[in-house]
């Protein structure tokens, strides 16, 4: 019961700041909305909730990505990123990722990895697709906003809605 009663508390977080981002993004002109990001790296943080389907329910995720972006408009970059989905055991993900940005306040980040789990007592470890849709505000000097994620291996899949967090460097 205990366990049930964090992942509500902790969902409750995640809906609050999803709302957070959308009612201060609100707030800014449009002219506000653009990151001119002239940064060559940009490091990012999330928070989501994430429903497995194998298991049918709701978990929650963390991951975080290291982008070194490229070209003149920084609209392209390659990089690495972590998740992990933490549910009886923590499942755990590692990928090589793509960045693009069609538009300065929104990220495709996609790529191929591996997935690492616990199953039954054993270790797995499974080659895995990981893809996600940022939407950053400049918020500050931080990169703020709402992601949407997905990811598939050969055993399940799942889908994530939470906040991005990102910093530029």
């Amino acid at each position: 019961m205990k366990h049930f009663q964090n992942k509500i508390r902790f969902f409750v977080l995640i809906a609050f700041m999803t709302v957070l981002v959308f009612n201060v993004t609100g707030q800014h002109t449009e002219h506000d909305h653009h990151l001119h990001d002239s940064h060559k790296y940009h490091l990012g943080f999330g928070l989501a909730g994430t429903y497995l389907t194998s298991e049918e329910g709701l978990a929650p995720g963390f991951h975080v990505h290291f982008i070194r972006q490229l070209g003149h408009e920084k609209q392209w970059g390659i990089g690495l990123g972590y998740e992990a989905i933490i549910e009886e055991n923590i499942h755990s993900s590692i990928n090589l990722l793509a960045n693009w940005r069609p538009f300065d306040f929104l990220s495709f980040i996609t790529g191929p990895g591996l997935v690492i789990g616990s199953h039954d007592g054993e270790t797995e470890i499974l080659p895995a697709f990981h893809t996600e849709a940022v939407f950053e505000f400049n918020i500050g000097g931080i990169h703020l906003g709402p992601m949407l994620g997905f990811g598939i291996d050969r055993e399940e899949s799942h889908f994530s809605l939470g906040v991005h967090v990102g910093f530029g460097f």
